[in-house]
């Protein structure tokens, strides 16, 4: 992680010369390797992506996120570790999982369920939108471009 720096040509007066000078600008420039390991540790971590946006002075959440989805996708350079296994875990008979395991399942389908719903009023309010107002809001297929 460098500063980022810019070139300019600048008059010297007192020599009647243009000088060529690096001028520091705000905020840094960052390597594959920094970005890396930023998302590395945001990942590992758990501090909050304004934390690791202050600290390194990224410009905003979604540059921290576009990274991550870059290095993501390249298995090999981001690994994500597998949790460890606590001892906890290893005691737990067969039938402890299968509940914790059938939980989970009920959760999941009323989380489901909701969003369901959810999506159906959506819809019923575009409809409504659509009647009410005389226009149209969903997207047709196959318009000109």
């Amino acid at each position: 992680m460098k500063h980022k720096t810019r070139i300019e040509r600048v008059y010297n007066d007192s020599t009647g010369w243009y000088e060529t000078r690096e001028i520091e600008l705000k905020g840094y420039t960052f390597t594959d390797d920094d970005l890396i390991l930023i998302v590395r540790e945001y990942l590992e971590s758990g501090v909050s992506a304004e934390k690791i946006i202050k600290k390194y002075h990224i410009s905003s959440r979604s540059v921290l996120f576009s990274w991550m989805d870059k290095f993501l996708n390249e298995k090999d350079l981001l690994p994500l570790q597998p949790e460890s296994i606590s001892e906890d875990d290893m005691a737990k008979t067969n039938e402890e999982r299968l509940k914790e395991k059938d939980a989970e399942i009920k959760r999941l389908r009323k989380a489901l369920e909701l969003e369901k719903l959810r999506s159906h009023a959506y819809s019923t309010m575009i409809d409504l939108a659509e009647k009410t107002f005389n226009i149209p809001v969903r997207k047709t297929s196959g318009t000109k471009q």
